[in-house]
């Protein structure tokens, strides 16, 4: 029962991400064509002909669009927080392993840290602490996630979820 309601979850949430992608643009678009033709009564009277008036007018609404958009981003910065928190509300980027990043893990850095714990005198601290972390790591990487118990106190509050599981 809770598999299929996380099946229905996951669709919705997923046709809603392909709409939010989708929308921004499509309305960018209507937008430039409302102004097209509401602005084209305004110089019709001058014999231009609707042909050519009317997408000569909404290219260069669309550049200046654009360029307020160019002006927004890069020269203002205000896409700077939205684009932290895309990083920060994404679980593959802040406690959930992705499946390259899985892969890379446990085939290359978990056997350098083990092969490393052998290195070390043994009962030396740096070997204890080693092969405690190299473990820990380990079963993260076989869960494809961070334990929200064993994630940093200090980034506790980007675990946006409570479901202790791989995504």
């Amino acid at each position: 029962m809770k598999d299929e309601k996380e099946k229905i979850r996951k669709f919705f949430n997923m046709q809603y991400v392909k709409m939010k992608r989708v929308a921004a643009v499509g309305s960018m678009i209507l937008l430039a064509i409302n102004l097209t033709l509401t602005l084209y009564q305004y110089i019709e009277h001058r014999d231009i002909h609707p042909y050519i008036g009317i997408p000569i007018l909404f290219v260069a609404i669309m550049l200046v669009i654009l360029l307020c958009a160019h002006i927004y981003v890069k020269k203002m910065e205000m896409y700077r927080t939205e684009a932290h928190a895309e990083v920060v509300f994404n679980p593959f980027s802040v406690y959930a392993f992705s499946p390259f990043e899985e892969m890379m893990y446990t085939n290359s850095i978990v056997p350098i840290m083990e092969a490393m714990v052998h290195l070390l005198p043994k009962g030396s601290d740096e070997r204890k602490t080693l092969d405690i972390k190299s473990k820990k790591f380990r079963r993260w990487c076989e869960m494809g996630y961070i334990p929200k118990d064993e994630f940093p106190d200090k980034l506790k509050e980007y675990y946006i979820t409570n479901m202790q599981r791989r995504l």
